[in-house]
């Protein structure tokens, strides 16, 4: 097929999420929403782990999924406690089989398809950036965590300039006030916990983090799953940067309305689900529970685990918490839930 012919055909954008769950939901939900609201080609790659795990009720014909190795074992736990083992082999082995796949397939071409005209990667994956400016394909970035997250984590060298970081004997509530527009607000401890060390210099996940998020205004454009109203105080530093910012979130809540007609959509969820709370949250009242969390790769140990739980009960507020396996660390095997919580 010559170009000409191409030109004839839709749009093709590749998408490319951090092979985590968290990374991967935000992202099919804008996968998602792209088939339903427009004449676009839509590929999705996605570790085979993810693919062997992830369920989806969605199908759409302008939507297809390509596989790639995230270089891991099967029996790897992919969570946040090994969280430089997973960059390292995406480094390593899914990068370089990334651009082969890519060139060895004219860009993703087959039959109806042009090649890839549009990526748009996670915001963690400059690889993928480094092969699209290569390549001259216009390069968009997801950022999967908020505006403020994105922020923080972008003037982590103007924090570290100020000596506000490393941070120093019991300063934890000390305002940071070298990160604009949050300099009433923000303080140390708020930061993430990867710069919350002794030493910034030489910790990999600070040094992985900040080096993958002072590049991002590299790409042509930058997407975030939130909304003006919610971060405007923020949004307008970050478009200093990155003027061609884009909030188009909450994605989860967009995706519902266009697909309230359709089949239920699934969770996304790579883990059998218990759904047995649903009967106890429908007989509580309107906007009476809170609802715990702590995502698809952060690990706690046993200790913080029942802080927390001191905490929500001592709150009196009604709560519904999520255990993932291999949350806890130090729990291998057998229930994630200490027995004194258990029982109450």
């Amino acid at each position: 097929m010559g170009e000409q012919e191409d030109s004839s055909l839709p749009p093709h954008v590749l998408i490319f999420p951090l092979p985590v769950q968290g990374h991967v939901n935000s992202m099919l939900h804008l996968a998602k929403l792209l088939c339903l609201t427009g004449d676009v080609h839509v590929t999705f790659f996605v570790s085979d782990f993810v693919h062997r795990h992830a369920s989806s009720s969605f199908h759409h014909p302008s939507l297809r999924f390509r596989t790639i190795s995230d270089g891991l074992p099967a029996d790897h736990p992919r969570n946040g406690g090994r969280f430089m083992e997973i960059i390292a082999a995406i480094k390593n082995v899914t990068a370089p089989m990334f651009r082969d796949m890519m060139v060895n397939s004219d860009f993703l071409r087959s039959g109806d398809r042009r090649p890839v005209t549009c990526i748009m990667a996670d915001g963690l994956l400059s690889f993928v950036a480094d092969f699209a400016l290569e390549r001259g394909i216009p390069l968009l970035y997801f950022r999967t965590g908020s505006a403020s997250a994105l922020w923080a984590c972008f003037c982590c060298q103007e924090v570290i300039d100020a000596g506000e970081l490393p941070i120093k004997g019991n300063g934890m509530d000390l305002l940071v006030k070298s990160v604009p527009g949050m300099e009433g607000v923000l303080r140390r401890r708020d930061l993430p916990s990867f710069c919350r060390v002794d030493d910034i210099s030489d910790h990999p996940v600070f040094q992985f983090i900040n080096t993958e998020t002072r590049q991002t205004p590299r790409a042509q454009a930058v997407i975030l799953n939130t909304f003006e109203a919610l971060e405007a105080s923020v949004l307008c530093h970050v478009r200093g940067p990155m003027p061609n910012l884009f909030t188009i979130g909450p994605l989860h809540s967009l995706l519902n309305t266009k697909t309230a007609n359709m089949t239920a959509a699934s969770s996304g969820s790579f883990l059998e689900e218990d759904r047995s709370c649903l009967k106890w949250l429908d007989a509580q009242p309107a906007k009476s529970v809170i609802y715990v969390s702590f995502g698809s790769l952060a690990v706690v140990t046993r200790e913080q685990l029942v802080e927390f739980w001191h905490g929500l009960v001592n709150s009196g507020q009604r709560f519904l918490w999520v255990m993932r396996p291999g949350s806890v660390s130090g729990q291998d095997g057998g229930s994630q839930v200490p027995a004194e919580l258990a029982e109450g």
